[in-house]
């Protein structure tokens, strides 16, 4: 059975992410799709940004789950919605974020998350605490591009994200390292080149492939999240929303 992983990037923004950045990904046995939002902010960088993105996210995960989707991936390191999204769908429905960090704890004793801003610093350390993962989270680090410009130029991106991944290791202590931003695709390689350069040997962890392969070994081995972690929604009255299903 060929396997289908529905990815949403939970943002209006057109071109920021495309079904072709996601091919390299596919298999004979594994099909990637894709959807952006009708209805949210330009990008996320903030709690406020996040909250917009989350009701069209929810409409979008039901949606993939109807059209055969197998499970469901958030391209957002925010993981908004993750858990409204598990609530309403029965697929497996995973975070890049906090699939990432629980990666990267299995990998070393410590990681570094490196992203967009740096006000988003309170946010990432909240999700790092959620998730039980304090005690491994040893830096954060930003280059201070924003989500919409880090494609502008890519040899100055990679440039930051070694600079800032040398930071991470060699001062704070960061045995691993995590892209914060899911528009980082495909840094990992050169952030690795230049860790290597340098004489450290860490892993360097790319949100999005680690989770849509961790997405496909769910599929795989039949498991999918807690209904009792994730009870289906009460069925209400619901003004503005086009929810099947939820509603009366």
């Amino acid at each position: 059975m060929k396997t289908v992983i529905h990815v949403i990037t939970p943002i209006i923004t057109r071109g920021i992410r495309q079904l072709d950045d996601l091919r390299e990904l596919e298999r004979p046995d594994l099909e990637v799709r894709h959807s952006l939002l009708d209805k949210g902010p330009a990008s996320i960088e903030s709690e406020f940004d996040e909250a917009l993105s989350v009701p069209d996210t929810i409409t979008k995960a039901m949606r993939a789950q109807r059209e055969g989707a197998h499970a469901i991936v958030i391209d957002c390191m925010g993981d908004p919605g993750l858990d409204a999204c598990r609530e309403a769908v029965s697929v497996p429905v995973l975070g890049p974020c906090q699939s990432s960090m629980h990666a990267a704890g299995l990998l070393a004793h410590s990681f570094g998350f490196i992203t967009v801003l740096g006000r988003l610093r309170p946010l990432i350390d909240n999700m790092a605490s959620k998730y039980g993962l304090s005690a491994k989270y040893a830096s954060f680090q930003a280059i201070d591009i924003p989500v919409l410009e880090i494609s502008d130029d890519v040899e100055e991106l990679n440039e930051a994200l070694t600079d800032k991944a040398l930071t991470a290791v060699q001062r704070d202590g960061a045995d691993a390292l995590i892209l914060g931003c899911t528009g980082f695709l495909g840094c990992a390689a050169a952030m690795r080149r230049g860790l290597l350069d340098a004489g450290l040997d860490v892993p360097v962890i790319d949100p999005i492939p680690l989770t849509v392969h961790m997405a496909d070994t769910l599929i795989k081995t039949g498991l999918s999240h807690s209904k009792r972690t994730w009870p289906i929604p009460e069925i209400k009255a619901l003004a503005g929303y086009d929810l099947p299903g939820f509603s009366v």
